[in-house]
């Protein structure tokens, strides 16, 4: 009997699943811990990214600055707006930038995909940022002024009363409420924008995903900020290659933690 007339011969076909495309984005039950290494892995493999694109990215960084530009005109309410729009503005990119992951080329029109794919949650999520900013500032005025009560009774606060009181303690507590707030809204657009994550639960996951990868988020915020000097020195203009860099390597570092 021939092998190809044997009944019991194994199957010749490959029967191993195919890999996942790269535009898949399976939630992960817990966000992955990653080596402190990773920061520079999220920055290499987001650079083809940017490369590919280098024109429409430098267009959509331009208008992005001349929106925010504008609304920062506006007192209060350009503050109050520019929180609100800002993750939907950030979450139309990251929807772009899944699109350049999958093989798709980016649109600039991917700079308003907030808008008409995920608008509701997002603004939601602006609108946690800002009542979330907000609570820290009524925090951290409060315990100034309690830190503080004794020194001021009695007398008129003069600039030179409230500069004193910037102690140690003061400035610690600031510091930890602001790590904090950082690490629930850190990962939390992706989340929104990428996989329908309720905002509340976003917030969640994203302090896990923080809380998990301390090392390489403080190397990757090193690089980030080595970046953006390096990207101002030439008249602000590298920041217009540094920007983009920085949204496609959000992507990749969200991709690495929390997608299967």
């Amino acid at each position: 009997m021939t092998d190809n007339n044997n009944p019991y011969q194994p199957p010749k076909a490959d029967v191993t699943p195919p890999p996942a495309p790269v535009g898949s984005m399976a939630l992960l039950a817990e966000p992955r811990s990653v080596s402190a290494g990773s920061a520079l892995e999220w920055l290499s493999e987001s650079w083809p990214m940017v490369k590919s694109n280098l024109g429409v990215w430098i267009m959509i960084t331009l208008v992005l600055f001349v929106i925010q530009f504008v609304m920062g005109l506006v007192p209060f309410l350009g503050d109050i707006a520019s929180s609100l729009l800002g993750p939907v503005f950030t979450g139309g990119i990251l929807l772009g930038v899944r699109r350049v992951a999958g093989g798709e080329p980016l649109r600039f029109d991917h700079l308003f995909a907030g808008f008409r794919e995920k608008l509701t949650p997002l603004l939601g999520l602006g609108g946690l940022t800002l009542g979330i900013m907000f609570l820290f500032g009524v925090i951290l005025g409060g315990v100034f002024v309690g830190m503080n009560m004794d020194n001021l009774q009695g007398k008129p606060v003069t600039p030179e009363d409230l500069l004193s009181g910037l102690n140690t303690g003061l400035i610690a507590v600031g510091v930890i409420l602001l790590i904090f707030v950082m690490m629930l809204f850190w990962f939390s657009t992706q989340l929104v924008a990428l996989n329908d994550v309720p905002v509340f639960q976003s917030l969640l996951l994203s302090f896990k995903g923080c809380l998990r990868n301390p090392l390489p988020l403080m190397f990757y915020l090193l690089l980030v900020v080595l970046l953006v000097i390096l990207g101002a020195l030439p008249m602000l203009l590298g920041l217009l290659v540094v920007v983009p860099w920085l949204f496609a390597s959000s992507y990749v570092s969200y991709r690495k933690i929390f997608i299967q």
